[in-house]
């Protein structure tokens, strides 16, 4: 689904956590809500996830939402190539095993730390507003299993939006590896990450 910037120094006192002010949508940019197919329904995902467990974007440009771990990875909706190379990933007690409810060559975002909670899988390239998936402010950890180098290589970059005169607040994710507990990524001005993205930014290489 990269950043490394170091609050600021105190001198006397220590830095307040600087909390997540998130600019309101002008009417001019209202949110496009993604649709999901969804056991059998369509449902507006900045609405309500309808109790789904996790959700995908395929590369059809499709996004399927599931009720289990095994729904999602034996979507056939899936490439073939992506749900083989996912089969390969390492035992589970091994170091380097990425979280089995995460798929190869995707952007794995999760709603809680340690890689668990609900979960949106990211595929395509380009800037998410996480409000139009529903989990925007929500955000606690993120894992990226590079399968395919070749074709899925790159970074990515989040964003808390600030309202004027606060500049936005951005950083990178440059993998391959995870992000497992925003809340030990420092956050300019004090505090952390923890539930502050508001926009996912996929860059494909």
């Amino acid at each position: 689904m990269l950043l490394f910037t170091s609050g600021a120094t105190a001198i006397a006192d220590e830095p307040t956590a600087e909390s997540s002010i998130t600019a309101t949508p002008t009417p001019e940019a209202p949110t496009a809500p993604v649709i999901a197919e969804y056991n059998g329904q369509t449902i507006n995902l900045a609405e309500s996830w309808e109790g789904a467990a996790s959700c995908t974007e395929l590369p059809n440009g499709e996004v399927h939402c599931y009720d289990s771990d095994a729904e999602a990875l034996t979507d056939p909706e899936l490439p073939a190539e992506t749900r083989a190379e996912t089969s390969k990933a390492p035992t589970a007690d091994a170091a380097s095993a990425p979280p089995d409810n995460c798929v190869a060559d995707y952007w794995c975002l999760y709603m809680d730390s340690g890689y668990s909670g609900r979960l949106l899988r990211l595929y395509s390239d380009g800037k998410k507003d996480l409000s139009e998936w529903g989990c925007r402010d929500k955000l606690s950890s993120v894992y990226y299993w590079v399968g395919r180098y070749s074709i899925n290589y790159g970074d990515a970059k989040i964003t808390d939006l600030r309202s004027w005169p606060v500049e936005d607040r951005v950083r990178s994710l440059d993998p391959p590896h995870g992000w497992k507990s925003f809340r030990n990524m420092d956050y300019p001005g004090g505090g952390n990450w923890d539930n502050k993205v508001d926009i996912f930014e996929v860059r494909r290489a």
